[in-house]
């Protein structure tokens, strides 16, 4: 047996809370799965948490300090409450560009349910540092990661993830929230023109928008390059992509 029963009552109580809060930042008019399934694999090893395409949630246990099963479970959850309204339709209908902006959604949805959580991207870290340091470093442009998702999406993860949430908390921030809400529901599709259509400019300009955006949260935290330095080195395992 992969897990013990303390575990599974733990994520099924957790799962109940999760659910609600998850769903009510979810447009109004969208319809969420209301059945969720979970396979737990135990310990984690090669194989990351993932939605499979029937909606269930496969997790594995990552450390203690990381959060165990839970480490990537909020993030999970999003997909697979969405999974038949939103998420399926989406890669049926936008192809590689809507992988961007679901990955995007779900972990800034999971940043929002839980911003203290300990685990993967941030680490405990704070967001503004994190992401105000990737962008310092270089690496893949937004326009990258939504142009290149497969390829790019899981070797460049320790900066994909945390930099579409960062771009989706600057939609949501600067541009309202019934922009994210659009682009949650995908109601024209996530082609480019579809998203510059609910942006209400292109994406480049929102893009350069965001970035200044982010740096200057970064230049504005105390200590920010002490922290980004120690954050780096408690992602002594990642190898950053830098083109």
């Amino acid at each position: 047996m992969n897990s013990s029963e303390e575990e599974i009552q733990s994520l099924l109580d957790l799962g109940e809370v999760l659910y609600t809060e998850i769903a009510a930042l979810h447009p109004p008019e969208v319809t969420l799965n209301d059945e969720i399934r979970i396979e737990l694999h135990g310990r984690f090893n090669r194989t990351s948490p993932y939605v499979d395409d029937q909606g269930t949630i496969h997790l594995w246990r990552f450390s203690e300090a990381e959060g165990g099963y839970n480490a990537l479970y909020t993030h999970e959850l999003v997909h697979a409450i969405a999974y038949d309204s939103l998420v399926a339709p989406a890669l049926e209908e936008s192809g590689e560009h809507a992988g961007f902006y679901l990955e995007g959604w779900a972990e800034y949805v999971a940043l929002l349910v839980n911003p203290g959580k300990t685990g993967f991207p941030l680490f405990g870290f704070d967001e503004d540092v994190v992401v105000g340091h990737w962008l310092q470093q270089g690496g893949p442009t937004l326009a990258d990661l939504r142009e290149r998702h497969e390829e790019l999406n899981l070797p460049c993860q320790g900066q994909s993830y945390i930099l579409r949430a960062s771009w989706f908390r600057y939609v949501d921030e600067e541009l309202g929230r019934e922009v994210v809400w659009d682009l949650a529901a995908t109601p024209g599709g996530l082609d480019p023109e579809s998203v510059e259509l609910m942006l209400g400019a292109s994406l480049d300009q929102v893009d350069a928008d965001w970035a200044a955006w982010a740096l200057a949260r970064y230049e504005a935290h105390p200590d920010a390059d002490a922290q980004a330095e120690d954050y780096r080195a408690r992602m002594g395992w990642y190898e950053p992509c830098l083109d």
